[in-house]
């Protein structure tokens, strides 16, 4: 039996769905869904629905996992290292063992399941990639079909991706989330507003009760909304927010026109890249600290903030090999869907090439997103992180760059208020040029926030390289 749930904004989804579908499972936590339905004075479907995700983000099974992690944290780099290699052997294995998949592709490169020891033979494994996850879907999973949680990726570097998971890894997957927030003062019940996908644009607000969480929709935040939601904000008196980058940023300007002031301490951003230049406003307008959370849908890597917001990996969640041009990254937390060195196309620069170190406690220096996410120079060089273009200039609200064809002028979008001015455009014209220099033309063109490019999942991004 397989359970269908879309993962693009809402991680809680698959194992919401697959209790909804098992609700024994919840019996023999010894709770009466109709009981607890009939307590709430609400829609019965609406009210199932946040019963379910009460219990699946607030359990024994994740406060168990938290001390888990809060251990492994605690290991010095020898004990840590040594977790990590035999979790890389258990999954390797046991991969080689159960998957057809893997048995194949090992035994087609002359791989035996002797010949890898320890990680520091996983290079010798050959790579995988989106297509050979698509092609071979069913020979990968190797758990029970009774526990399957089906899921799909937003699709936003071409089509959907299908993965699966199973409660166990999501509930690992959950426990990594409430440990990291935990750790930056937030306690789940705790008032928290989200700014996510989680409602669309028929539906401005909703209050989850029993988890305290205050949902708004990004997609409707504009300046004919934005008085009605300050108001239903500042009632509710938030001590965290987890948003988009762009939702909280879109939340930023709105407020800012209006001359609206909120205190928000912490802010939790994910599923987007965080611009520097977005933080410096965000920050200090709403006297808020900002801890950024970077993985991907099929939960191959995960990379937190700090409290001194340096980007570590989570301890013994995954296995990364940081590349020039892409990650390549073997999950620790879903033994049913192994992916073993499935190689993702973002960037990450790091201070020091050393393997072992940079398993456990590499020195990341910038996580700079897809390798796609650059411009490309006349001369056949590129430049990356484009967005400290926009650090410093005032008045200016959003931006966009579209590069088509190198041999062509830029365009970048961008978005002002009234008090843009000249001396704010010369200023923006000045840094692009010191980054891209004097060959590469461009041209302003001042839009509409509709002008802009979202993907699918209305997630925003600073570069747009395909005009389709």
């Amino acid at each position: 039996m397989i359970y269908n749930i879309h993962y693009a904004d809402d991680y809680r989804g698959g194992l919401c769905e697959f209790y909804a579908h098992n609700l024994n499972i919840l019996y023999n936590f010894g709770i009466t869904l109709n009981r607890k339905i009939k307590q709430m004075e609400v829609n019965p479907t609406l009210a199932k629905n946040h019963f379910v995700k009460y219990h699946t983000k607030n359990n024994f099974l994740i406060r168990s996992k938290c001390k888990t992690i809060t251990q492994l944290s605690n290991l010095d780099n020898d004990q840590l290292l040594n977790k990590y290699n035999d979790s890389f052997l258990k999954t390797f294995r046991s991969a080689y063992n159960k998957s057809p998949f893997y048995k194949k592709l090992y035994q087609e490169n002359g791989i035996t399941i002797d010949e890898i020891k320890d990680i520091t033979d996983i290079e010798k494994l050959p790579l995988i990639n989106r297509q050979m996850i698509k092609d071979n879907i069913n020979d990968i999973y190797i758990g029970n079909n009774l526990f399957k949680v089906k899921g799909l990726t937003s699709g936003t570097s071409g089509s959907p991706l299908t993965v699966f998971r199973t409660p166990l890894s999501i509930i690992t997957e959950l426990s990594y989330i409430s440990n990291f927030r935990k750790l930056h003062g937030f306690n789940f019940g705790q008032p928290m507003l989200s700014i996510r996908g989680y409602l669309n644009k028929l539906k401005s607000h909703e209050y989850f009760k029993k988890a305290n969480i205050l949902y708004i929709s990004g997609s409707n935040i504009n300046e004919n909304t934005i008085e009605e939601y300050y108001k239903l904000i500042k009632s509710f008196n938030p001590v965290a927010i987890e948003a988009f980058p762009s939702y909280l940023y879109k939340l930023f300007i709105e407020l800012e026109k209006k001359g609206l002031k909120i205190d928000i301490p912490i802010s939790f951003t994910s599923s987007e890249i965080l611009y520097d230049f977005q933080r410096e406003r965000i920050e200090p307008f709403f006297n808020t600290s900002i801890f950024d959370w970077y993985g991907n849908v099929e939960r191959s890597i995960g990379i937190a903030q700090g409290k001194d917001l340096k980007y570590s990996p989570l301890p013994l969640y995954s296995i990364n090999e940081y590349k020039k041009n892409s990650v390549i990254t073997t999950s620790l937390i879903n033994q049913s869907f192994p992916l073993i060195r499935y190689e993702i196309d973002d960037r990450i620069s790091l201070a020091s090439d050393d393997f072992l170190r940079n398993i456990s406690s590499p020195e990341i220096l910038k996580i700079e997103g897809r390798a796609g996410d650059t411009i490309e120079l006349k001369d056949g060089s590129i430049v990356g992180c484009i967005d400290h273009a926009f650090k410093g200039v005032k008045n200016l609200e959003y931006a966009q760059i579209h590069q088509y064809d190198k041999r062509e002028p830029i365009e970048i979008k961008i978005l002002v208020n009234n008090k843009f001015s000249v001396d704010d455009e010369k200023i923006l014209k000045s840094n692009l040029i010191k980054m891209l220099g004097l060959d590469m033309l461009f041209t302003f063109n001042y839009c509409n926030q509709e002008d802009f490019t979202f993907n699918n999942s209305n997630k925003y991004k600073l570069i747009i390289k395909d005009n389709k």
